[in-house]
């Protein structure tokens, strides 16, 4: 009856994956990786166009005033990882969509128009994901492994 019982018990554990599994299994993101690297280039090459002026730009939003019917802002994303990212902002009641590029260890501003928005990336392994109301200047910094 012992060997009975201690048979079920150990047939239900097993049963139950409750026993650690000798090979877990990773999902794999090389191609999504891939693909987001490949995305990072192409939006760091059209970054660098008039990226003097929008320089100029964020910076005059930083040291004055924010005026309130002025329908722009700044943000400056300050990427502390060893990953280059991608930062998502999609309004959320509108149709306005930014995919902004900040090398690692880096910083990287924009122009952008306040209101609303999910705010998600990928830092490294990690998922960024934040609601924010962007009626002032925003500075944001984002670490990670």
């Amino acid at each position: 009856m012992k060997y009975y019982f201690f048979f079920l018990l150990l047939f239900l554990l097993v049963q139950c994956d409750i026993l650690p599994s000798t090979n877990p299994v990773y999902p794999s993101n090389t191609s999504v990786s891939t693909n987001e690297s490949k995305e990072f280039e192409g939006l760091m090459q059209k970054d660098q166009i008039n990226k003097k002026q929008v320089t100029a730009e964020v910076l005059t939003y930083l040291l004055n005033d924010d005026d309130p019917n002025d329908p722009k802002t700044a943000a400056v994303i300050d990427n502390n990882s060893n990953c280059n990212i991608i930062l998502r902002l999609a309004e959320i009641k509108g149709n306005r969509i930014y995919n902004l590029p900040i090398p690692k260890h880096s910083k990287n501003q924009f122009v952008i128009y306040k209101g609303s928005y999910t705010m998600k990336s990928n830092v490294c392994a990690a998922k960024y994901y934040s609601q924010k109301q962007i009626s002032a200047p925003l500075i944001l910094k984002l670490s990670g492994n």
